[in-house]
């Protein structure tokens, strides 16, 4: 399908992982492409190969993410869709090990680079009465499945989303954001310690028994950026095999009505 034909995207943290998934999603779809990332001999690959634009971006500093959105502008006249997806694992240890300085550069990477691809993407878009804001929570901002910073940042798109959302209903722009479980990436496989281990951790956690692709994540965000979401705002769709919301195992619906006392205490 071409959903996005001629949609102008701006992505951060594009060349790799999601970012990188979701890059080559879009042109598939038929986006016009504006790609940033701090890792600049990859992230010009990618853009060569999509015919894409790219400009180096660190998303902590909010004149790079600025500046994205107004290379987009500038090349294209207008901005459609803006994906926030930088993002690292950032501090990890015990909460009375984390240092001060690794709270902050992990809130920086995850939360405010969120919230400036927000500022300046909705900047852009208001005098046009459309777009798409769509940006990268994790199953660890629904429930606490990641480190303490990391979780914490991953709420807060949560609830950033949702409130911006709100503001930008009344001027046509749509925010969402979508949750990934585990998704083997160069992040996830280092959380895990190689990527076999990931997926077979995935496997067996995830109810569905499968492990979440970075292109089936890239399909949600085709779908939040396409005119088949254009009545879907303030959401944030999990796509993590089951993971957040299917607590039980199915053998625990199997279970005989025996198992059960008369006012179905018994097992409990």
């Amino acid at each position: 399908m071409r959903r996005l034909e001629g949609r102008v995207t701006v992505i951060t943290g594009a060349s790799g992982g999601l970012g990188e998934a979701t890059a080559r999603r879009f042109a598939r779809e038929g986006a016009r492409l504006v790609l940033g990332d701090i890792r600049e001999e990859a992230g010009q690959a990618l853009a060569q190969e999509l015919d894409a634009a790219f400009l180096p971006c660190d998303v902590t500093c909010e004149g790079d993410v600025a500046a994205l959105v107004d290379r987009a502008v500038a090349l294209h006249g207008r901005l459609d869709c803006m994906v926030n997806n930088a993002g690292q694992l950032g501090a990890v240890g015990r909460v009375e090990e984390i240092a001060a300085q690794s709270w902050r550069d992990t809130l920086a990477v995850l939360l405010d680079s969120v919230f400036y691809g927000m500022k300046h993407a909705a900047r852009v878009m208001r005098p046009h009465g459309a777009g798409a804001i769509l940006s990268t929570s994790s199953a660890a901002g629904i429930a606490p499945l990641g480190p303490h910073a990391y979780t914490a940042a991953k709420h807060a798109v949560v609830g950033l989303t949702r409130s911006v959302a709100s503001e930008l209903a009344a001027d046509g722009i749509r925010v969402n954001a979508i949750a990934p479980g585990n998704v083997p990436t160069r992040m996830t496989e280092l959380a895990y310690g190689d990527a076999a281990a990931m997926r077979k951790s995935a496997e067996a956690r995830n109810p569905l028994r499968r492990v979440v692709e970075g292109d089936e994540v890239a399909a949600a965000f085709a779908y939040l950026a396409s005119d088949d979401a254009i009545n879907v705002t303030g959401q944030v769709i999990a796509v993590d095999a089951g993971l957040v919301e299917c607590r039980l195992a199915s053998d625990y619906y199997a279970r005989a009505a025996s198992y059960f006392d008369a006012e179905g205490k018994r097992g409990i």
